[in-house]
């Protein structure tokens, strides 16, 4: 009698002990691929970037005058001749961590247009509030470099002011007072009602220290700056 589909099939599958020994054999694992090895630019960009970021670091916390090109060299792991290489002295360098920070400000607090055209001025600032809440908290150094500045009231602050903030002041306030005429907002002098905004964002994350010391709260968590950015927006849209 044939054999039945089942007992057909438990033959086929049927191994000779050769060939069970081979299959409990483990696969030998496949050699991760080397990743490529960076080219000159590519360090040198890498280089640039960890340079600035500790430049600004340091600028916000001890202004100008008060840190040196070796100490920003050190923190970024890289030999205090580069810098000097790269950027010649501390006033270039001064400039370029601006230029960087601004640049790395428009780029992520872009929108996609595509989004920003289906909401109207109200929930655009919404919106926005959240963005700058995150950029805050993904970069407190933005804040300390500002204020230091302004403690300071040098030459740089007024560089800044004419490269990058006046700009975004001219194009950030006839917004705001759009939302003032629609009742979006309150009827309060526009400039003061911008700089409440913007402190209302960002000074949480000034006073980090403190908050943790007294409430025990690490502000840059991400439940946190949920929280913060729901507050800010809370508060702007009663």
């Amino acid at each position: 009698m044939p054999p039945s589909p089942s007992e057909k099939s438990t033959r086929t599958r049927a191994a000779k002990p050769s060939e069970k020994k081979r299959s409990l054999a483990k696969t030998p694992k496949r050699p991760h691929k080397a990743r490529a090895p960076l080219n000159r630019k590519q360090k040198l960009d890498r280089t640039r970037v960890a340079i600035l970021q500790s430049a600004l670091e340091h600028f916000g916390r001890m202004g100008f005058e008060g840190v040196s090109l070796r100490t920003i060299a050190t923190a970024a792991g890289v030999n205090h001749g580069m810098i000097r290489h790269i950027y010649g002295d501390k006033d270039e360098l001064w400039r370029q961590a601006v230029t960087f920070l601004f640049e790395r400000t428009s780029i992520e607090l872009s929108q996609n247009a595509e989004v920003l055209a289906g909401l109207d001025d109200r929930d655009r600032l919404k919106a926005y509030v959240r963005r700058y809440v995150e950029y805050c908290a993904r970069h407190p150094e933005h804040a300390r470099m500002m204020i230091q500045q302004s403690i300071l009231a040098g030459p740089e602050l007024t560089w800044a002011a004419e490269q990058f903030i006046r700009v975004r002041h001219s194009r950030d306030l006839p917004f705001l007072e759009r939302l003032k005429q629609a009742g979006v907002l309150p009827d309060v002098d526009t400039i003061a009602l911008h700089f409440i905004i913007v402190g209302a964002c960002q000074m949480i994350y000034l006073l980090a220290p403190e908050v943790r010391a007294v409430n025990g709260r690490n502000v840059f968590s991400p439940d946190a700056v949920k929280k913060h950015a729901d507050a800010v927006v809370g508060i702007l849209f009663r």
